[in-house]
Parts: structure tokens; sequence; C-alpha cells
């Protein structure tokens, strides 16, 4: 008997989260509905699963893209156009999904990283496609990745794209001088 009343119990839980989910009935009743159900501990559980999840998948994709785009410029034999465009399309979904993230009060912290990695990828192929490995063309290519970087951690007040764009350019300067 217990069983079929906790069962009940689990299934208007993952009901009323639906609805919260879903925009159905405002959030606070949703919140008063859980807590009344869960006799308040529930809510906390399924919200911190949710999170991870969201997480996890995020990261997950972002780490994917990276391989991907590696596989890409490496293993493949597109032309650069279609390179470009499929790098292209990953750094702008993955903005977008950053973006989105920190909408949600995550951190989109791998999302920009992997963006940024891609671009930095993507820049360099390009480079060498139009120059043919000129060290001049490459150390500007370079410099403007460095400068969109500090200036992506200024605009969305993110420290470590301010502090490893500086880095960057630091070091590029250095490598250039010696």
């Amino acid at each position: 008997m217990k069983t079929v009343k906790n069962s009940r119990k689990e299934l208007i839980v993952n009901e009323i989260q639906l609805w919260k989910q879903a925009n159905m009935l405002p959030e606070q009743y949703c919140d008063y509905l859980l807590a009344l159900y869960t006799e308040g501990d529930g809510m906390e559980h399924s919200d911190q699963k949710n999170v991870k999840k969201k997480t996890m998948l995020k990261d997950f994709a972002s780490i994917c893209a990276i391989f991907i785009s590696l596989f890409v410029i490496y293993f493949t034999e597109l032309s650069i156009v279609l390179q470009t465009t499929i790098l292209a399309s990953f750094v702008g979904l993955l903005v977008v999904s950053g973006i989105y993230y920190t909408k949600k009060q995550l951190s989109p912290l791998l999302l920009y990283m992997a963006a940024a990695c891609i671009l930095l990828l993507a820049s360099i192929e390009i480079t060498e496609e139009l120059f043919g490995g000129s060290s001049f063309g490459m150390y500007i290519t370079l410099f403007l990745n460095c400068f969109l970087w500090i200036g992506a951690g200024l605009k969305w007040k993110l420290g470590y794209f301010s502090l490893s764009g500086l880095a960057g350019g630091i070091l590029l300067i250095i490598f250039i001088l010696l």
C-alpha cells in the first residue's frame, strides 16, 4: 500500500514539475504545490538533478564540437569554404548556447572556451590558405584573436577571456621579439 501511495506522489510531483517547466502555472504556485506534496524536500533534489544533467550535456556538446572541428580541419579534404562554413556554424552555435545558459544562470565557461578555440583554429586555417604560411599574416591573425578575446571579456564581463587575450598578446610579442 505504501509503494502505491509513493508512486502516486511521485507522479503528481513529476506532473507539477512539468507544469513548472512549461509555464502552465505561475512558478510560485508550482513551488507551493511541490513543497506541499514533497513535504518541503523534493524540490531541491529534482532541480539539482536537472542542473547537473544540463551542465553535463553542455560540457559534452562543447568537447564534441572541438573534436569535430579538429577532425574537419586536419583529417578531411574539404574545401576551405566548406571548412570555414562548418567551423563558423559551430562557433555561432556555441556562442548562442552560451548566451542561453547565461540567461538560465548556468556557467557557460566551457561553451565560450570551445567557441574561442574553434574560432582560433578556423582563423589559423584560413590564414594558412590565404597567405601560404606567411608569418606576418599569422601574427596578425593571432593578434586579432587576442584582441577579440579581450573585447569579449570586457563586453561580457568574463575575466578569464580578458586575461587569456592579454597573456596571448604578451606571449606573441615576446615570441616576435625573440
